[in-house]
């Protein structure tokens, strides 16, 4: 059995090393929070309640984004192991891949957006940019540019429209009530870029080459006099009529 005065002191010892213990207790020492959702702003949450995008007192969404399947870090992943992965064909990879990047983008478009609007709204100028932000926007026009290089690599837009142009064109020919023309084929048209989205197209008939441009699907017949507009590829009872009367057979 302790004294008295040996049980004061070990009250004494006790309350010294409980206030150095509370002092102690900071929120530095409490355990992370488990799910992106735990700050709701109700006492109540469990962790489990989503936040309100709607109260405006909360100016972005703290949920965190949601993995994609088939989605991995581009630096996590070697050209090599890509090659080399035997789960998906090489058609897939490629076009999973392409896919993916255009995913990203439009992300990054929107975030240029919002950065945009912002900036106007707020009526600020250039000299609110950060030495490493401009130096991020002349770095993003380059590989703006090479991103250009790469995809017209994968996929040569003008090309692509020319052909689209040609089998529209050819199609429509195709309709019309002449054998002549029901009879032309891919190997009786050619075509030449002028711009983006201007073509001439020359059209082998009986024999005799036809010139007609395309200009954003308005067709106009290269007469030897003078031009002739045809109308719109998206209406083609116009066009036909036009053709008939202009081009002889």
């Amino acid at each position: 059995m302790i004294s008295q005065q040996e049980q004061a002191e070990l009250r004494e010892f006790v309350k010294q090393h409980y206030s150095k213990l509370k002092e102690g207790s900071t929120t530095a020492n409490i355990a992370s929070y488990e799910t992106p959702n735990a700050f709701t702003g109700d006492k109540s949450d469990d962790g489990t309640q989503a936040v309100d995008l709607e109260d405006e007192q909360y100016a972005y969404s703290i949920e965190a984004p949601k993995k994609r399947k088939n989605s991995v870090k581009l630096h996590e992943l070697s050209y090599k192991n890509y090659k080399a992965n035997e789960e998906v064909s090489t058609i897939q990879k490629i076009n999973k891949n392409i896919l993916e990047a255009s995913k990203r983008i439009r992300e990054v478009n929107r975030m240029l957006d919002h950065s945009t609007k912002l900036k106007t709204e707020s009526k600020l100028t250039d000299d609110i940019h950060w030495k490493k932000t401009n130096e991020a926007l002349r770095k993003m026009h380059e590989r703006v540019s090479a991103l250009s290089e790469k995809a017209n690599l994968l996929y040569n837009l003008q090309e692509a429209t020319a052909q689209q142009a040609e089998k529209d064109l050819l199609a429509l020919l195709n309709s019309m009530g002449s054998t002549a023309f029901k009879q032309l084929g891919p190997n009786d048209i050619d075509h030449n870029p002028v711009g983006a989205d201007h073509f001439e197209f020359d059209i082998m008939l009986n024999g005799e080459p036809i010139a007609i441009d395309w200009d954003k699907g308005n067709l106009i017949y290269q007469d030897y006099s003078e031009e002739r507009l045809l109308g719109n590829i998206n209406n083609p009872e116009e066009v036909i009529a036009n053709i008939q009367k202009h081009i002889k057979l």
